[in-house]
């Protein structure tokens, strides 16, 4: 199904875990539901303060959320991510 007008297969973009939260909701824009191996996030900074572990959850048709252990700290916890559906 890719490069069909009007049907998203390929997005990515840039999110941030803001200090004092442990998530960052991500509006993907896919025209299907991706699945977590369809998902790639890669850190662009480190944070102030040890976040710990990162995970994906809440997949949905439109979102997904990106979620670290600890608050990222001041600096925040910016990264990229890029998802794909086939």
């Amino acid at each position: 199904i890719r490069q069909n007008v009007g049907y998203t297969t390929e997005a990515g973009g840039t999110g941030s875990v803001a200090s004092g939260a442990t998530t960052a909701t991500i509006t993907h824009g896919l025209s299907k539901t991706p699945s977590a191996a369809q998902i790639s996030v890669i850190f662009t900074e480190q944070g102030t303060a040890d976040y710990g572990r990162w995970w994906i959850s809440g997949i949905t048709s439109t979102q997904f959320v990106v979620n670290v252990s600890a608050d990222p700290g001041a600096s925040n916890l910016d990264f990229s991510w890029q998802a794909m559906v086939l």
